[in-house]
Order: structure tokens, then C-alpha cells, then sequence
């Protein structure tokens, strides 16, 4: 944690530079080629491979989307590396939503067909099984050395003091707002979670949801629950702790945590059927101005400029911090905040070697911060300072003073601590206890009786 709050401040240090200031993408699955616009106007790197042969290099992402969000700085970079190295083709392969994605993982896993390169998230649980078929190529952090790369960054890819994965963003956990519903209706953005409630109540009876929810997923649950609990206990140590063994699930702000989360539902924060909406949906909700709020991690940056949305929609769109708890236990300045997605390579294909290569090369500073930033995509996990052009959205200042604000950083989030075979049971019981089907103290039990086995498992 330590570690993480030191390298943090070496972000906001970046932050304090700003003059002007993907997650996944919608459903679907597919595999491509096609071309994007052009990328950076990097000088040219290597012509030809060292063989000089044609090789082809496969991509294994959860973005479909290749023309917005991350997608599309994956397809930017792909397109510029393959005009640079003529010799190399890289073909696209995308599933969405997350669940199938890492279904499938698991299937190339054990049939030994990973593709050369793939999205990946960090901690054991998700390279765990990878790394025991000895599936990955490890890196070493001279490989990036002078890419401006935060050193915690890579913490939750390594595994055996080896360097399993190339992190890609600093991820942390916001509300986006359409302010222009909110006065229109004589409201203003929640600063505490009460605010949520009478957000909610004036919303009540009208066509516009206060909160765009992806619930059909469970893991945007899984932050909430986090959030929820921060601010209930005054910080992220109760569910570290519970995780770990050194502390309980069945603590009593875990309780209430739980209690506060049915009472949003019950009063309409998420709006009806909640859990039926996917990621796209959610995200469509907020971006037509059908919904007064989106919860979602700052990978989202991109919402404002997206041309599918309203002008008048995406003009108004801000970005807050989670509201602070109501007794102000917890502030908006504690933020549930991580490194969590990046990309892997395959060990076992006969292009190992290029593959690597190019996955070093994506992530030279000019190529992923520099595409990420100055396209409005994400925060990467790298210094950007150097690419701020001075026309920065206001949703990318809101997002750079909201992580230069924080003073407490969450580290991991709890489904990322997990086992393997755990870590759907704790986010299923998230779940189960947001359709009420579950009290509060039955939830607080079984995702303790999931986090013992989950310790024990992890630390045999």
C-alpha cells in the first residue's frame, strides 16, 4: 500500500504539470485486420524482422470496439507497427463482455493455443494458471527502462519475482455526470451518499435513471461493494484485512455496507432491472442523457468525445469523485484506485519472440501514453505530462484533479484478490445480495466462509 500511495504521488506530481489542466468496449466478438487511422508519427523502428520473414503475430483483445476507446489505441499502434515492419501481420482477435473473455483464456490456456499476445489483468488469480503451464514469457524492468512507468505498476504482474504482464492503465473508480439533467431538475452532483438518495427520489417517476449501473456484470458490483465499504469503515483496510485472514467479513461496517447497498437498490438509485444491463448498455444509458450518472472506472474518459452521443449530452459531462460517506468518515479524497489491466505473451508460439518484441515496442511512451492521453482514452500507467497538448477534455481535468486530490489509495480491488476458483462465488454473493436475495448478515457470512477458502488456496 505504502508502495502504491508513494507511486501514486509520482502521478500526481505528473498531474501538477497540467497546464490545461476500457475497460471493455460493447459486447461482441470478432477477428480482424482492419485498419484504423493512422497513429503517432514515431520515427521508424526496425524494417524487417531479424529472420526477414513473414511472420504473424496474433492479438488477443476485449475491446471489439477498434474504432473508440482502448480498441482503438490497440488498432493505431498495430496498424503504425505493422507500416514500420512490413514483414509483420497482426490479426485481431476480440471477445466481449469480460466473463467470455476469460473463458476463452482459460481454453487456449489448456490447449496450449494462447494467441501471441494478449489483454491481460494482473494478480494471481488471473496469471496464476498461466504462469503454472509456464504459458507466459517473463519481462524484466529494464526492458522498459525511461518509458516513465510507475515501479508499483507492475506489482500485480509479478509472480515468483518474475514480470508476467506490461501494465497499461492507473485505474480508479468515478462517477460521470450529466450536469445539465441534474439542474435542469434543481440538483446538484452528490458530495456524500445521502445525496445519492435525494438524487433518487427527485428522479423518482421520471424517465431519467439516476445511476447507469452495469449489473449484468457482476465485477462493477464488485468496485461498488468496495466503495461502499470504504466509506462505511473509514478506508480500505477492512476488506484488505478480510481478504488476508488478519481481519473479518464479518465485521459490522461490512454489515452496513451491505444494508446501505440494498437501500440504494431499493430506492431506485441503479434504477429497475439494473442487473439485466451490460456494459454497453449502461454506458449507452448515460451517454443518450438517459441517466443522470455512470458508474465507472476513469477508463471511460472517452464518453465526452464520443460522436455516437448527443452533443448536448457529451458537452455537459463531468467527472466526480465517489460521494464521501455521510458522517465523514471516509472523505471523496480515499480512492479505490489500481493498476489493473495490461498485456501478455505467449511462450509458446513459435513468434515468442517477436511477439515480445512488439509488446515492448507498444509500450515505448511515445506509442501507449502518448495514444492513450492525447486521444482521451485513459489514464496510462506511465508519465503523460510531456503529451498534454493544452486541449485536454474537461472530463480528463476532472479525472487528473480528482487522483491529484486523493490522500488514501485502495491498491488492488478485493476481486482481484481472490483465487481463481473463489472469486466468482464472492462476486455472485454481490450479486445475490443487490437482486435481495440475500440479508446482510447471510451475505457478510458466505463471503467470509469464500475469502477463508480463497487464503487458504492462495497460500497452500
Amino acid at each position: 500500500m505504502k508502495k502504491f500511495l508513494n507511486t501514486v504521488t509520482v502521478i500526481v506530481m505528473f498531474a501538477s504539470l497540467v497546464t490545461a489542466c476500457g475497460k471493455p468496449d460493447q459486447a461482441g466478438s470478432s477477428s480482424t485486420t482492419d485498419k484504423a487511422p493512422s497513429a503517432t508519427n514515431t520515427p521508424n523502428a526496425d524494417k524487417k524482422t531479424e529472420s526477414g520473414q513473414k511472420v504473424e503475430i496474433k492479438f488477443f483483445s476485449n475491446n471489439p470496439d477498434r474504432g473508440g476507446g482502448q480498441g482503438k489505441a490497440e488498432q493505431l499502434l498495430i496498424d503504425q507497427y505493422m507500416k514500420e515492419n512490413p514483414n509483420i501481420k497482426i490479426s485481431v482477435e476480440t471477445l466481449s463482455p469480460d466473463p467470455q473473455f476469460q473463458d476463452k483464456l482459460k481454453i487456449y490456456n489448456v490447449s496450449e493455443t494462447l494467441p501471441d499476445v494478449t489483454m491481460m489483468w494482473g494478480g494471481a488469480r488471473y496469471l496464476g494458471p498461466l504462469v503454472k503451464n509456464n504459458a507466459l514469457v517473463s519481462f524484466n524492468k529494464e526492458d522498459f527502462a525511461g518509458q516513465g512507468f510507475i515501479d508499483a505498476a507492475f506489482d500485480s504482474f509479478t509472480l515468483n519475482n518474475k514480470i508476467y504482464g506490461i501494465p497499461k492503465n492507473t485505474d480508479f473508480l468515478v462517477l460521470y455526470v450529466n450536469k445539465k439533467v441534474l439542474a435542469d431538475r434543481g440538483l446538484e452532483p452528490p458530495k456524500t451518499e445521502a445525496d445519492l438518495f435525494k438524487i433518487a427520489e427527485k428522479l423518482k417517476g421520471t424517465n431519467v435513471v439516476p445511476i447507469a449501473l452495469d449489473g449484468r456484470d457482476s465485477w462493477p458490483l464488485g468496485l461498488l461493494f468496495d466503495a461502499v465499504v470504504a466509506r462505511q469503515s473509514g478506508g480500505f483496510d477492512l476488506y484488505h484485512k478480510a481478504i488476508d485472514r488478519s481481519g473479518s467479513f464479518k465485521d459490522p461496517a461490512v454489515i452496513t455496507s451491505a444494508k446501505k447497498l440494498q437501500d440504494m437498490v431499493k430506492s431506485g438509485v441503479f434504477g429497475e432491472g439494473f442487473l439485466n444491463l451490460d456494459y454497453g448498455a449502461a454506458r449507452n444509458l448515460f451517454g443518450q442523457g438517459k441517466a443522470a450518472m455512470y458508474l465507472m472506472g476513469q477508463w471511460e474518459m472517452g464518453v465526452s468525445t464520443d460522436t455516437n452521443f448527443p452533443d448536448d449530452v457529451r458537452s455537459n459531462m463531468i467527472a466526480i469523485p465517489y460521494p464521501a460517506s455521510d458522517d465523514g468518515k471516509s472523505p471523496t479524497t480515499d480512492l479505490l484506485a489500481w493498476f489493473g489491466g495490461g498485456y501478455s505473451v505467449s511462450s509458446k508460439s513459435k513468434n515468442s519472440g517477436e511477439a515480445k518484441k512488439f509488446a515492448i515496442w507498444m509500450f515505448k511512451k511515445e506509442n501507449w501514453s502518448k495514444t492513450v492521453w492525447q486521444n482521451g482514452i485513459t489514464f496510462p500507467a506511465q508519465s503523460y505530462d510531456e503529451f498534454n497538448t493544452g486541449k485536454e477534455t474537461q472530463i480528463q481535468k476532472d479525472l487528473t484533479n480528482i487522483l491529484k486530490s486523493a490522500k488514501v489509495f485502495s491498491g488492488a480491488n478485493s476481486q482481484d484478490r481472490f483465487s481463481a476458483s473463489t472469486s466468482k462465488g464472492y462476486l455472485d454473493a454481490i450479486t445475490e445480495l443487490l437482486a435481495l436475495k440475500s440479508t446482510p448478515e447471510k451475505f457478510a457470512e458466505s463471503i467470509d466462509v469464500i475469502a477463508e477458502k480463497s487464503n487458504k488456496e492462495l497460500n497452500p
